[in-house]
């Protein structure tokens, strides 16, 4: 079964929002086709995630267990996004923040964004992979700039124009993966073919297949996050409405990851090891948490907190995928766990700006007697996204940290000291905003439950529930049936 059927779905939804003239008439039409994408998605990912059907994959597209666990991923933040966007748009529309053209703008790009997501991971074709993944920018970057002020104009350029560029050397890197096959020996349309580039690595020569990582790793860095190619992520995360910056940073960076990893298995095939990528991942992946402890400190932005906060942990994914084996299944499960606390937080920052009108953490006071539901959860998001138990997030950094001590324990200490200063710069910047007084608190007109709350309960209900599954030995047998075959080569 292929992904046309979802194709099929996320244009109509997206016609849909342009075509349709009344505000409730796209926000049914967006829930609905979102809801049947979401549907379509999770009918072919499942089968093969659960283990109930064996993978496949023809010229075209390519459903293994670890594309399945990512178009599963997307589906669902997909979902939740466009539940929480149906209140928070319709929200700033009847404040006349946006217009109705803007609705429309923004449900139709929501679809297209997410139909880019899924072809990126279920791509079997490099260059269909790519220019999906370049999808992706073109589709968001007018929902950074969705409010035309100054800096979210700022934003949204410097998002296009440096992903862009990345994405760029990105495509270099896989005309270089393919060359090297072809001056190999591999004719045909093997040679821009994942599985054909998987069974074939051998035939690239090293000189070249280090080339076309690093051109790929650079250019797919980019869009990830990793620094220093970081600048764009806290302006466009900050900028954009939350329920994209719950997309952005809750599964776009890891769609980025999700293409380093493929071309990183083909170049440890060629190579015959995992030690030069290795070292490549582990360099940059302690810069990218280094610089954000930094960073976090002074912070006055809640939004732009929890961006850096996305650049750390996809610096902590990059430093465990450099500890082979176990930090690896470590890093899938990390991945598992961001999807879904990351998203969660900004869904909830967005309730917060609905509340106060403002993303300044030092004119958010009262929170708790305020917007109590909204407090709650967004305080035990904070406390999974640092990795406190029962929190998924704990299971992952623990494994990391197992595995880190015995190979690189310099390191190791350094991480674990930055992540405590991570820690603590957010919840610093969070107790004020829970529990220092607010200006005229018997005037406060309490917040009811609505249906982002639903969304931010169902997300921690997983993320509890998913960490005593990957603390079980059948937890970690699922994540390494899907990291065997696909990401690591050596045990």
């Amino acid at each position: 079964m292929t992904p046309i059927i979802t194709i099929i779905f996320t244009l109509a939804g997206s016609a849909g929002a342009i075509f349709l003239k009344k505000e409730k008439h796209i926000l049914l039409s967006t829930w609905i086709f979102a809801l049947l994408g979401s549907l379509s998605v999770f009918a072919i990912s499942f089968p093969v995630l659960l283990n109930v059907a064996g993978s496949w994959h023809d010229s075209i597209w390519l459903l293994d267990g670890f594309s399945a666990l990512m178009a599963t991923l997307v589906a669902f933040v997909y979902l939740m996004a466009t539940l929480v966007s149906v209140r928070y748009i319709g929200h700033e529309y009847k404040e006349k923040i946006i217009t109705l053209a803007d609705l429309k703008l923004y449900f139709s790009l929501l679809h297209l964004f997410a139909l880019c997501m899924v072809i990126t991971v279920l791509a079997n074709n490099s260059l269909l992979l790519w220019m999906a993944f370049e999808g992706t920018t073109l589709s968001s970057t007018f929902l950074v700039g969705l409010y035309r002020k100054k800096t979210s104009v700022e934003a949204a350029w410097k998002y296009i124009i440096i992903c862009s560029t990345g994405i760029s050397l990105g495509l270099l890197g896989i005309l270089l993966f393919s060359y090297g096959t072809s001056i190999g020996g591999l004719k045909g349309e093997g040679i821009f073919t994942l599985t054909s580039l998987f069974q074939n690595a051998h035939l690239i020569s090293p000189e070249i297949v280090k080339w076309a990582f690093v051109f790929l790793f650079i250019g797919f860095g980019a869009k990830l996050g990793l620094v220093p190619m970081h600048i764009w992520l806290p302006d466009a995360h900050s900028n954009a409405p939350s329920p994209i910056s719950g997309l952005f940073s809750g599964i776009l960076l890891n769609i980025a990851l999700y293409g380093i990893i493929r071309f990183r298995f083909i170049t440890d095939l060629a190579l015959g090891s995992s030690t030069w990528t290795g070292r490549l991942f582990l360099f940059f992946g302690f810069v990218s948490i280094l610089v954000p402890a930094l960073m976090m400190l002074v912070q006055t932005n809640y939004k732009r907190m929890l961006a850096y906060s996305s650049v750390e942990h996809m610096g902590l994914i990059n430093f465990a995928l450099a500890l082979s084996p176990f930090g690896i299944l470590a890093a899938v499960i990390h991945m598992i766990g961001h999807t879904l606390t990351k998203s969660m937080l900004f869904f909830g920052a967005g309730e917060i700006l609905i509340n106060y009108k403002t993303t300044q953490t030092q004119q958010v006071k009262g929170l708790l007697k305020k917007a109590p539901y909204t407090a709650v959860l967004f305080m035990l998001g904070i406390l999974a996204i640092v990795a406190l138990p029962p929190s998924i997030l704990f299971v992952s950094e623990y494994t990391i940290f197992t595995a880190a001590f015995v190979l690189h324990p310099v390191l190791a200490l350094c991480v674990f000291l930055a992540l405590s200063v991570i820690a603590y710069a957010m919840l610093r910047s969070t107790v004020d905003m829970f529990f220092a007084p607010a200006e005229n608190e018997s005037e406060l007109k309490k917040e009811k439950w609505n249906v982002t709350h639903w969304v931010m309960t169902l997300q921690l209900v997983l993320i509890v529930g998913l960490t005593f599954f990957f603390s079980s030995s059948n937890g970690f047998a699922f994540i390494d049936s899907i990291a065997k075959n696909t990401i690591y080569i050596s045990r």
